[in-house]
């Protein structure tokens, strides 16, 4: 059986992403937030990505982790020292309106040399449909949004100082997500959000052994440990499905997530994403309704 969840009686807070990340949780983090135990101890979300899902943490001591390194570097950035990442935006996004397009590729070039992550926050602001892509040499390959001034410095910098405020109770490491989540304990919740299936190449060049994920979710369970998954789903007339085992979960609904930018760059159109969410413990009832 799938549930689907009830309208809130307010409508889920769209927060502006400090990060753009594709396959971003930002259209229903405010509703998976809803699944939190209210009994809950520590967080940990070790996929962070665009961190959607972490200003909903409400000041729990958490953990945030991911193995791209620039990414874990600027969100450390962000929470330590938000000044120099507004400050060194705003010299790149000035370059760029000033000199045009070549900066763009400048930064690129630097980037795949060094992985800045204040290059990175630069490219991921500029590039087109903001689409974090990677070729199989593991360089960021995307091109500049030729259309689109990126986004303004100072609109940036209020998203940067709101999202400093957020995270500032989150560790942010850069490991493989076994090794964050080897210190959870009873009472913890886990929020996951693992690379789609089919989709994770394009990000950085890496495999992803599902078996062992699973795994790894069974032994979260006897710890007596919460978890949250969104795994699968459907974007258009494709499915998505790594066949979760059905023993290790408790609940399952699906969640509309927006359109796929993927789909729109590389077949000029956009697809609805039903992203699946699967709980190993019992939510609030009140809080849904139940259909075949």
């Amino acid at each position: 059986m799938t549930q689907m969840l009830n309208k809130m009686k307010t409508k889920p807070k769209l927060i502006p992403p400090v990060i753009k990340w594709t396959g971003s949780k930002r259209p229903i983090a405010y509703q998976l937030s809803n699944y939190f135990p209210k009994d809950a101890n520590r967080f940990f979300d070790p996929f962070v990505g665009g961190g959607a899902i972490l200003p909903y943490f409400n000041g729990h001591k958490s953990v945030a982790g991911d193995i791209i390194p620039e990414l874990v570097n600027l969100w450390t950035l962000i929470k330590d020292d938000p000044e120099k990442v507004i400050s060194e935006y705003k010299i790149r996004w000035s370059r760029l309106q000033n000199d045009g397009y070549t900066v763009y590729y400048k930064i690129r070039d630097n980037f795949n040399k060094t992985k800045d992550p204040l290059d990175f926050l630069f490219l991921s602001r500029t590039c087109v449909n903001g689409l974090i892509r990677y070729n199989k040499n593991g360089l960021f390959n995307n091109s500049l949004h030729h259309t689109r001034p990126g986004i303004h410095p100072e609109r940036l910098s209020k998203i940067i100082m709101d999202w400093n405020r957020w995270i500032e109770n989150i560790t942010f490491v850069n490991q493989d997500y076994r090794k964050t989540l080897s210190t959870v304990s009873k009472g913890d919740v886990v929020f996951l959000d693992p690379p789609y299936v089919g989709t994770h190449a394009r990000y950085i060049p890496q495999s992803f052994d599902y078996d062992a994920f699973f795994k790894e979710l069974e032994r979260l369970s006897e710890i007596g440990a919460y978890w949250i998954l969104t795994l699968d789903g459907e974007a258009g007339d494709r499915v998505y499905d790594n066949k979760i085992p059905k023993n290790i979960f408790k609940k399952k609904y699906q969640l509309s997530t927006g359109k796929s930018p993927f789909s729109k760059v590389q077949n000029n159109k956009q697809d609805t994403i039903l992203e699946s969410v699967y709980l190993n413990f019992e939510p609030s009832v009140e809080m849904f309704a139940s259909t075949n």
